[in-house]
């Protein structure tokens, strides 16, 4: 992430978060809408050279054609959440959408009350922490109520495949496009999301 930038993006991502905080929309819709937003998904690559206007963006996310940006308060549990998403891309690499596998918006917001008087550094931890103890395929397969058996099935990819990416014994990386596709298929997510990759 261009450190030039950091601050403007964490302010853009901001006015995603109260913009969708202020109307109600569901904590996972909004993780969605900036998972594959193009915008979001140029800064996880580090080519974004130009900003977008706040308008701009919250218009092409949520589909609206006016928005008053100026009527939509800044909410500090947004803020903060904000910050600390934008410092752990920045930190990790990963896609925005496997943050929020790890950490989704309704976790973060839990734990402004916590973490938001603390440095930045401790809610990096935090995530970190979570990274270590479990693979993307563990916590989609616990969000779906998926079995490896089931994901087996459903994909032709064998189970013992299945279990070493789980397991993190094998790095999903070092299998085939095609398991990663499948996988990415099955759980609804983006390829880079189910790899892990580091973009």
């Amino acid at each position: 992430m261009n450190d030039n930038y950091i601050f403007d993006y964490i302010n853009l991502l901001e006015r995603v978060l109260s913009y969708g905080y202020k109307n109600n929309y569901s904590l996972k819709a909004v993780e969605r809408m900036i998972s594959y937003s193009s915008f979001f998904q140029s800064i996880e690559k580090e080519n974004r050279s130009s900003i977008i206007t706040d308008n701009a963006l919250i218009t092409q996310l949520f589909d609206v054609k006016e928005v008053d940006m100026e009527s939509i308060p800044v909410f500090n549990q947004c803020l903060w959440s904000a910050e600390s998403y934008m410092r752990i891309q920045k930190e990790t690499s990963l896609t925005f959408e496997a943050i929020f596998i790890y950490l989704p918006l309704k976790k973060m917001y839990d734990f402004f009350p916590l973490y938001h008087e603390m440095d930045f550094l401790h809610i990096i931890e935090v995530f970190k922490n979570l990274y270590s103890k479990q693979s993307i395929l563990s916590l989609l397969l616990n969000e779906y109520g998926f079995t490896l058996k089931d994901v087996s099935e459903k994909t032709d990819i064998p189970y013992d495949t299945l279990y070493s990416i789980k397991q993190r014994r094998r790095d999903v990386n070092k299998t085939s496009y095609e398991t990663i596709y499948k996988l990415a298929n099955v759980f609804k997510v983006r390829m880079e999301t189910i790899s892990e990759t580091k973009q």
